[in-house]
């Protein structure tokens, strides 16, 4: 659990978890909760073997690297230079191995925010008790649906629909999509592998985030995929901004 309160007008609390699925052989996912430098991912490895996980942790290894900043495009401009240095690294190795990692930053400074990412990972907002999807899925049956050729009650009958058309380390450029937003007191942000939100839909997700602290919406989520069958690894960052200023 982190709790900063910083010079610029925003007060967080934040707090993660991870766990190996139940028919997982090992955990390829990778989290960074750092409120002291409002940045916080989830990566989950896609790699073609175990190396997946290793394009995880070597993200989240590399954006701890990440400098202060004095505004939120400069902050955001360092995220990225640590993700283009992941892909190259990655893509270096290519041949000795094919790796890659989905990637979901969520970065803060000031009055505002901005969401990152590559792949099937996960950003939801929870304000006024409506829950938004912040994050677009990088995945073949969004390609259908975003291109036409399919509703999205058809994509969801795709057999291979969750194909990955977009990772780190899976192109040589870096191809990573954003939103910006403002930030209200009383945000509440949950970043996620997909292997939550495969489990828990929207309304139990919103159910969950709607709690007086980011641990205890952590926790609630944790609860709450006990027991089930877990097909995925399932990784949770959750971020409450208490107070502007």
């Amino acid at each position: 659990m982190e709790t900063e309160t910083h010079p610029f007008p925003v007060t967080v609390e934040s707090w993660g978890w991870s766990l190996q699925g139940t028919v997982r052989a090992e955990n390829q996912d990778s989290f960074l909760n750092w409120a002291e430098r409002m940045l916080w991912v989830v990566a989950d490895g896609v790699g073609s073997d175990k190396r997946g996980g290793d394009a995880g942790r070597l993200i989240t290894r590399l954006l701890l690297e990440t400098p202060s900043a004095a505004s939120l495009d400069a902050h955001a401009a360092h995220v990225r230079d640590m993700l283009r240095r992941s892909n190259d690294i990655l893509r270096a190795q290519r041949g000795e191995y094919r790796a890659s990692s989905t990637v979901v930053a969520l970065l803060m400074h000031g009055g505002e925010g901005l969401c990152l990412w590559a792949g099937d990972s996960q950003c939801y907002l929870l304000r006024d008790g409506v829950l938004y999807r912040c994050t677009r899925e990088h995945t073949l049956r969004q390609e259908k649906i975003d291109s036409g050729e399919l509703t999205a009650s058809e994509a969801e009958r795709m057999v291979r629909g969750n194909i990955i058309t977009n990772a780190i380390g899976a192109h040589d450029a870096l191809r990573l999509s954003e939103v910006r937003f403002s930030l209200r007191g009383g945000d509440r942000f949950l970043i996620c592998s997909d292997g939550l939100s495969d489990l828990l839909g929207p309304d139990a997700l919103a159910a969950r985030l709607n709690r007086d602290s980011a641990k205890e919406a952590a926790e609630d989520l944790e609860n709450a995929v006990k027991g089930m069958n877990q097909p995925d690894n399932i990784t949770v960052v959750t971020v409450f901004v208490s107070a502007l200023r």
